[in-house]
């Protein structure tokens, strides 16, 4: 497949190209007064939005405190979430949001009392639906990264005794028994993409689970990892672990699948795609480090790559990359 004759259809909308800018933190951004989202998200998201991807995700966004209209969820931060989704629109590519739990990662999942986590199963739908009322194209629920609803999901870390624990279809109530209002509420043309690793905590569970969530309803998978690492790829394999996990999940499930993990450069993306290892090319830090990553390897131009740095720049300001500080200055 040429990565310039991508474009792709998913529940009657079209997705431009196959490039997904997945749903990074950009830490250096902090609060906005009294709210979260303001003027410098929608900087960062119209950036994001200029350089060509076909489906920008929001970053990971906590559903606390969604009923009371407060934490990320404050009138202020709605309407500038609303002004995001204008500006990706605008840009011809559709507007993803990820809904987290929120919360201690720490958290013993398996001391939550039910109710505790069925206010959380409410806060979710609460979220999903303001989420369509604000213009998004979908959204994603956050299953992996050891967080607490990838705690749930997983057949080892999952202990409970309640129906949120025990069997697969119980593990992953919490999001599957709220596709059918999600999808009444949004339109069934909104699309609900699940972040997931392939191994719950092995990859024949993993496969599973994957299978589960499309009879459920899940529209596109994102894999990456969950309680545990991806395993290592077999000698030869040209891309990353993460990317081989998704192309196992891949070629069990017959909804599309977002390629995950080191994917920088055009050489990757076209690998990825042209041996059908995901349909999506999913890149997080290479567009931090060059937003225009996608228009330019379509364009077949040189993208300022991020250098793989032991300590992340984007966990503390992303504006101070250095493959970012390299494209300032015209160099890559």
């Amino acid at each position: 497949m040429s990565i310039t004759s991508n474009e792709f259809m998913l529940n009657g909308k079209t997705i431009k190209n196959r490039f997904v800018f997945l749903p990074c933190v950009p830490f250096s951004i902090k609060e906005d007064g009294n709210d979260y989202y303001g003027s410098n998200h929608i900087a960062h998201y119209k950036e994001v939005a200029e350089g060509g991807a076909g489906i920008v995700y929001v970053q990971g966004t906590s559903v606390l405190g969604v009923s009371a209209g407060s934490a990320l969820w404050t009138p202020g931060s709605q309407e500038a979430l609303k002004k995001i989704v204008s500006l990706i629109h605008s840009n011809d590519a559709l507007a993803f949001i990820q809904l987290s739990w929120g919360g201690d990662a720490e958290t013993d999942i398996n001391a939550l009392t039910t109710s505790e986590v069925e206010q959380k199963q409410k806060d979710i739908l609460d979220a999903a639906i303001i989420a369509g009322s604000l213009g998004f194209d979908g959204l994603e629920f956050h299953l992996a990264h050891t967080f607490l609803l990838c705690k749930l999901l997983d057949a080892e870390a999952n202990k409970r005794t309640d129906h949120f624990g025990g069997g697969l279809t119980d593990r992953a109530s919490i999001v599957t028994e709220l596709i059918p209002e999600i999808k009444a509420k949004n339109g069934q043309d909104f699309i609900l993409s699940l972040r997931m690793g392939a191994y719950l905590p092995d990859l024949e569970t993993g496969i599973k689970t994957a299978r589960y969530l499309e009879e459920s309803g899940i529209d596109i998978l994102n894999i990456t990892f969950s309680m545990v690492q991806p395993l290592d790829a077999p000698d030869g394999f040209p891309l990353s672990d993460m990317v081989y996990g998704g192309w196992l999940i891949k070629q069990a499930v017959g909804i599309p699948v977002i390629g995950v993990g080191e994917i920088t450069n055009q050489s990757k993306a076209e690998t990825l795609l042209e041996n059908g290892y995901a349909d999506f090319v999913g890149v997080g830090r290479g567009i931090l480090a060059d937003p225009a990553l996608p228009n330019k390897i379509m364009a077949g131009e040189p993208v300022s790559e991020c250098k793989g740095c032991k300590d992340c720049q984007w966990f503390v300001d992303h504006l101070k990359c250095p493959a970012r500080i390299a494209l300032s200055f015209g160099k890559s």
